[in-house]
């Protein structure tokens, strides 16, 4: 979600009103808790002072965790009301602002997708929970590994016994 630094200066005036979906699933699922994401809904506002512009916003969505006890799908939706502010690379920000809501920008293009995915992650709970573990079913397998029951593993010979398991078989 780029703007364009001459767009933004309209805001000296006026505060600009803005409302989006963006789907940006491949950026949220390079975490590694993230299987799926939903378009996110972005709405929101930018002011400018100076040479600083002020965005404030809010973000819609759901993303799908692995449950902490099972490992099954949640869906966990957020809503998250944020403020990000743009002060060119080279200059102090004002006082006044919060330094982790303060973003350096360069050129004539102020990108807040990088912003909004940041505070995505940065929200992402440490643990989830199904709300009826028992009735969800955890995958059987994943990227290099599987479920194994109790059953099967009597079942399986260890490879490196296999020719002494002959040993006790009558011809």
């Amino acid at each position: 979600m780029e703007w364009n630094v001459q767009q933004l200066q309209q805001a000296r005036y006026e505060p600009i009103h803005f409302e989006k979906t963006i789907e940006v699933e491949d950026g949220l699922t390079e975490h590694q808790d993230v299987r799926a994401a939903s378009p996110i809904q972005i709405n929101g506002t930018v002011s400018a002072k100076r040479n600083v512009y002020s965005f404030s916003f809010t973000l819609k969505g759901e993303l799908t965790l692995p449950c902490s006890r099972t490992l099954a799908d949640v869906v966990w939706p957020y809503e998250l009301k944020e403020e990000a502010h743009f002060v060119p690379e080279g200059e102090s920000p004002p006082p006044e602002l919060e330094v982790e809501d303060t973003y350096t920008y360069t050129g004539e293009k102020i990108d807040l997708l990088p912003v909004m995915k940041e505070r995505i992650f940065v929200n992402i709970p440490i643990q989830v929970f199904a709300d009826n573990p028992s009735d969800v079913q955890a995958p059987p397998s994943g990227n290099g590994w599987e479920l194994v029951t109790d059953k099967e593993k009597k079942e399986r010979i260890d490879p490196r016994l296999a020719d002494l398991a002959k040993f006790f078989d009558k011809e």
